[in-house]
């Protein structure tokens, strides 16, 4: 009877163990549920997904200012340049440049600016048709007096040219006023630049003009 008693007695010892375990581990995760249902409350019940970071747009670079390029300073003219180109010459080519422009004055026109780089194609003109014997405007060494001008590397916006045989320069020139090609030549108001080439030959002299406008 007494076995029996006690074999009773541990079996409800047991059970009441067994229930307090399981009563203590149910407040143990209601408690954890509580918090677990506390902390979403905290969080406004709405999962916070972090928002991707975007890189920095950097900001446009500025395009570079051009630089000013300074314009260069204008060298003066040396005057005893155009004394010097005077000098080049011979005294009838001086004449025939004086005479030429004295006649532009009288008609109001500026006057033509000796060019020693035209003054020497004149003068090869000149030779070139006492050594090959013609009197033309086209020459069989150089070609026209326009190529010749441009192959000599002088630019021009239009060009001219007097030819004449005569016995020196004042005759030669009295010789061109009395045409009117040659003295539209002489009194054109385009042109800017002049070159002379007077040469001696048997006769007199071989007379060449070379007229620009620069």
């Amino acid at each position: 009877m007494i076995r029996k008693l006690t074999r009773n007695l541990v079996v409800l010892v047991i059970s009441f163990l067994l229930v307090s375990q399981l009563f203590i581990g149910q407040a143990q995760a209601s408690w954890g549920a509580a918090k677990l249902f506390e902390l979403l409350q905290q969080q406004n019940g709405s999962p916070v997904i972090p928002q991707p970071t975007l890189p920095p747009i950097p900001e446009p670079t500025p395009e570079p200012k051009p630089t000013p390029i300074p314009e260069p300073t204008p060298v003066p003219e040396d005057p005893n340049s155009e004394q010097d180109n005077y000098s080049a010459l011979s005294s009838q080519e001086r004449e025939m440049l004086q005479l030429v422009n004295e006649e532009r004055a009288k008609n109001g026109l500026k006057p033509l600016t000796l060019m020693p780089e035209l003054t020497e194609l004149a003068r090869l003109k000149s030779k070139d048709i006492i050594k090959y014997d013609y009197f033309a405007h086209t020459s069989p060494t150089y070609g026209s007096f326009a190529k010749m001008v441009s192959d000599a590397g002088i630019r021009f916006y239009s060009v001219g040219e007097n030819l004449a045989k005569a016995r020196n320069a004042k005759h030669a020139f009295y010789l061109f006023m009395g045409s009117s090609g040659h003295k539209a030549n002489m009194l054109n108001p385009n042109f800017t630049h002049v070159g002379i080439g007077i040469v001696q030959d048997k006769y007199g002299v071989v007379v060449t003009q070379l007229f620009i406008m620069k």
